[in-house]
C-alpha cells in the first residue's frame, strides 16, 4: 500500500509539472503577450483572446495570427470566418508567414462564406517560395482563373505583403490545426 500511495504521488507530481500556469509570464517583453501564448497552449483560449487582444491591436502579428486561429476553429465558442480572415490579414500583410498560409487556404475553400480564388491565388503565389508542396494548389487555381478569364487580374491586383524578417511562434500552429 506504502509502495502504491508513492507511486500515484510521484504521479500526480510529474502530471502537475506538465500543466503550465496560463499566468506564468514568459520571457517575453510582453507578458500580456506571454500570458496569451501559454493559455493557448493549455487549450484556454478564452482567456487567450482576452490576452491576445490588446497586443494585436497594437499590430503583434503573432497575436493577431493566434486570433484568427481562435476565430477560424471556434475554439472560444462559434466559428467566424470574417473575424479570422480580418485578423489574418493584418498578420499576413505584415509578413507573418503562418498567416499567409491560413489565409491561403482559406480563400480557396468553396464551403466558406470567404470563397475567393482570385485571394487564394494571389496568396498561394505569396506562399510558394517557403512551401513548394503548394505548387499543385497553385496550378489548379492558376486553371480555373485562366477557364473563367481572371488569371490577369489574379496577377496584379494585390499589393505583396511587407517582406520582414520573421522568427515567428516557437511553434507552428498550423500543424496543430489541419490546413482546409
Amino acid at each position: 500500500m506504502k509502495h502504491f500511495v508513492i507511486g500515484i504521488l510521484i504521479l500526480f507530481s510529474a502530471a502537475c509539472s506538465l500543466v503550465e500556469d496560463y499566468t506564468t509570464v514568459r520571457d517575453a517583453p510582453n507578458p500580456e503577450m506571454a500570458r496569451g501564448i501559454n493559455a493557448f497552449d493549455v487549450a484556454n483560449y478564452q482567456a487567450a483572446l482576452n490576452f491576445l487582444t490588446g497586443p494585436a491591436e497594437r499590430g503583434d502579428t503573432d497575436a493577431q495570427y493566434l486570433i484568427g486561429l481562435i476565430y477560424l476553429h471556434g475554439l472560444a465558442g462559434e466559428k467566424n470566418s470574417y473575424m479570422a480572415q480580418k485578423w489574418f490579414t493584418l498578420a499576413a500583410q505584415e509578413g507573418q508567414k503562418a498567416a499567409q498560409e491560413q489565409l491561403a487556404f482559406l480563400y480557396r475553400d468553396a464551403a466558406t462564406p470567404l470563397y475567393n480564388p482570385v485571394n487564394a491565388y494571389q496568396w498561394f503565389s505569396v506562399i510558394i517560395g517557403d512551401n513548394p508542396q503548394y505548387r499543385d494548389k497553385l496550378q489548379n487555381l492558376e486553371w480555373i482563373l485562366r477557364s473563367h478569364g481572371l488569371l490577369s487580374t489574379a496577377q496584379v491586383s494585390m499589393p505583396h505583403p511587407k517582406k520582414k524578417l520573421y522568427n515567428g511562434l516557437e511553434l507552428n500552429y498550423n500543424s496543430l490545426f489541419p490546413l482546409r
